[in-house]
């Protein structure tokens, strides 16, 4: 997925919005396996444990590691993202065991975006306090770091205790990509010190002066990496993808989706690389054409400017 000044492009889950129905996520694995084979860099999918009608969407409705997992045993190449799993909502070891077992079981193939969570109604329905949640992610955070540590282990957190004992599986690489997304509710130095990368979210984009001030921010959070080294920078964008090249790039629903022919996309995603992005997730659930055709296009016409990278890989394995 990443390399520094160079941008790759991810697919956003799900293909098609739930809308009441779960026939409309009929034959998606399929498409997930013809987005591995085409060489998209990732698949992403989110974290959303209920489904509040006023806040409009379900995501790709299924639990993100329970399907990452069953993509992992359809795929062979794509990354496997979640975008984002909300960490402030649910136990690190949970977590972490979770993450953990899929990384093995798709050969190292899991990058983590985390997040605070931005639905406040899930927080009392898991007895927590919606306010509390900045402290809430850094603690897990932290914690999850803590336990792909190797041999018996010692931790002590406001989020639990213990002493002496093992956490397994370990990572294939020994640790997971953690991805903070957005701000968590944390400062700029802190992502600094604590992200593996960061995902900020692209609607400035479509003013003038956006891919600028997309660019301003990557270099400040950047400066403030204490050692100077390479870490990545994602966004997305929720895309209508038309079936005309030349068709400009047309904001609706208030920036939420972006219309746009594939020259403008491409143009779009080659500002981004300019500005310091290294991977674009986009989603095409509101595309008005077949999600089986944008991905086509996509992948003859878009990818190949903005190619996946060839890197080492464990093998995944058949427990």
């Amino acid at each position: 997925m990443f390399a520094a000044d160079r941008l790759t492009v991810g697919i956003f889950l799900p293909l098609r919005s739930y809308q009441g129905d779960m026939a409309v996520l009929a034959g998606q694995a399929h498409l997930v396996t013809e987005i591995d084979r085409h060489g998209f860099a990732a698949v992403w999918v989110r974290d959303v444990p209920l489904f509040d009608p006023s806040f409009g969407d379900a995501g790709q409705v299924f639990d993100p590691f329970t399907y990452l997992a069953f993509l992992a045993a359809n795929t062979k190449h794509v990354a496997l993202a979640t975008g984002s799993a909300v960490i402030s909502l649910r136990h690190p070891i949970d977590l972490a065991k979770a993450a953990a077992t899929i990384d093995q079981l798709s050969g190292g193939r899991l990058v983590m975006g985390v997040a605070s969570g931005d639905r406040p109604m899930e927080f009392p329905a898991y007895g927590l306090e919606h306010a509390a949640r900045a402290d809430r992610f850094a603690q897990a955070l932290s914690y999850m770091r803590q336990l792909t540590q190797t041999g018996l282990l010692s931790i002590d957190s406001p989020l639990g205790h213990f002493k002496g004992a093992e956490f397994l599986p370990k990572p294939v690489a020994g640790s997971i990509p953690l991805v903070v997304t957005g701000s968590s509710g944390q400062s700029l130095s802190w992502i600094a010190e604590h992200a593996d990368g960061w995902l900020t979210y692209p609607n400035e984009t479509h003013t003038p002066r956006g891919p600028q001030h997309l660019a301003e921010k990557i270099r400040a959070w950047r400066d403030l990496i204490a050692d100077g080294a390479f870490r990545p920078h994602m966004t997305n964008e929720w895309i209508d993808l038309v079936d005309d090249p030349e068709h400009p790039r047309t904001p609706l629903h208030g920036g939420y989706v972006l219309r746009t022919g594939r020259n403008g996309l491409i143009t779009l995603l080659q500002e981004w690389q300019a500005a310091g992005v290294n991977h674009a997730a986009l989603g095409i659930q509101f595309s008005q054409r077949p999600a089986a055709e944008v991905l086509d296009e996509l992948a003859k016409e878009v990818l190949p400017h903005f190619p996946s990278h060839q890197g080492a890989r464990a093998s995944a394995v058949t427990w």
